[in-house]
């Protein structure tokens, strides 16, 4: 009996210490983590009781209970990958308790991947990539790659002196606001002010996790699902500050916060020059291995020419719903290979192609500009987009082959 306790206890630490790091990137959804948390404790005999929250998790082995609580967070992207073979080894009942133990307390400690330097640049190349690809001009290249360095100091200023996380996009959104707004009224730009706010401060913008909050209340996870949306919408509300503090600081009217497009100046390559850059600076900010950049840029792109065919040929709508479908498609054939990135270093990138989130700060800004029709519609549209990407994923993952996540523990258990 006491040996049976002790291995219960073992074991109860090992998921209790993954459903941390899960519970930290959880971006990811609910599901997944609940299956794997369940699927490891299922490789050492153990049967889990599991549900995990936006921001928690509560574990049952053995009698025993641990709740765990984190604000969820974009994890970061090496650490994901290395989580891959550690959990195929675990279910595949290759590694002993202690060992795995040791092992996931080793990725946890993986040093960053890149200096803070290399993720300013990459917080640069963030902006600029999106910058071009919503507004093809030399005017959006420049003025984007200056303000996403601004930002990207800001943001490795903020995690240096440990400072609260919601402080850097308040901050880089009223600098951005500050610039952009001087700028338009001396006349030294042309064109709405907040399209070239937006892409310095898009690395801020919570699309993935929008996204993810609406697919878990298209799949009766409602919970999480509206909490990850309330917490999407209340940094949504903290970048479209910025700029309103900004013309207030100013003494400028909140009219000069519109949006309005230009003319375009670069040739039609600039969107999928634009989108390439993007997913480097996506590799540099949130720590991806260069040796899976290729399958994240490979997936962003076909994300991209997907949704750049299908909105010509119908409508903005379905445009989104067809390329998301092929995302999802894509990413979890993929994703069944033992050798090819996890499914969410294959997706994030493509993710934020296709941009739900920035319709939001754009409609709360135009909005709060004194321009409501237009920001309402805005607001509109990214609620419609939302639905048509979760759509085309569940749509997507319902018709292709179930395959198990963790083949070997489901044979253990039959």
């Amino acid at each position: 009996m006491a040996d049976h306790e002790g291995a219960a206890a073992e074991v109860l630490d090992l998921v209790a210490r993954l459903a941390a790091l899960q519970v930290a990137g959880g971006y990811e959804g609910t599901l997944r983590a609940e299956g794997r948390l369940r699927a490891v404790a299922a490789a050492y005999g153990q049967r889990a009781e599991v549900t995990v929250s936006a921001e928690s998790a509560v574990l049952s082995i053995g009698g025993a209970t641990r709740v765990l609580t984190h604000p969820p967070d974009i994890p970061r992207l090496d650490r994901v990958s290395a989580l891959k073979p550690w959990l195929a080894q675990v279910t595949s009942g290759r590694l002993p308790v202690r060992e795995a133990r040791a092992r996931l307390e080793a990725i946890a400690a993986l040093p960053a991947a890149y200096p803070p330097w290399l993720r300013v640049v990459g917080a640069m190349l963030f902006s600029v990539g999106f910058g071009v690809s919503i507004q093809p001009t030399w005017q959006e290249a420049w003025i984007t790659a200056l303000l996403g360095l601004a930002v990207g100091l800001i943001q490795a200023g903020i995690q240096y002196l440990r400072r609260p996380g919601w402080l850097a996009p308040l901050c880089a959104s009223t600098l951005v606001g500050t610039v952009v707004l001087t700028a338009a009224h001396q006349g030294w730009v042309h064109g709405g002010t907040i399209a070239l706010m937006i892409p310095a401060l898009f690395v801020f913008i919570p699309g993935d996790a929008i996204t993810m909050a609406m697919l878990e209340l298209s799949t009766g996870r409602y919970t999480p699902g509206a909490a990850r949306f309330a917490q999407s919408l209340a940094a949504l509300g903290t970048l479209a500050l910025g700029p309103v503090l900004a013309a207030a600081a100013l003494g400028l009217d909140q009219s000069d916060i519109f949006d309005q497009p230009v003319a375009p100046t670069l040739g039609p390559a600039a969107g999928w020059l634009g989108w390439t850059v993007f997913t480097v600076g996506v590799m540099l900010v949130f720590g991806m291995r260069t040796r899976d950049l290729p399958w994240a840029l490979a997936v962003a792109l076909g994300t991209y020419g997907v949704q750049l065919l299908t909105v010509r040929a119908f409508d903005s709508l379905t445009g989104t719903f067809l390329a998301a479908a092929a995302m999802a498609t894509a990413t979890l054939l993929l994703g069944r290979y033992p050798r090819t990135p996890p499914l969410y270093v294959l997706y994030l990138a493509a993710f934020f192609v296709l941009t739900p989130g920035s319709h939001g700060l754009r409609g709360l800004d135009t909005w709060l500009g004194g321009h409501p029709v237009q920001g309402l519609h805005d607001l509109t549209q990214m609620f419609a987009l939302l639905t048509a990407i979760a759509l085309g994923i569940l749509t997507a993952a319902s018709l292709l082959p179930t395959a198990p996540e963790h083949p070997s523990t489901t044979q253990k258990a039959s």
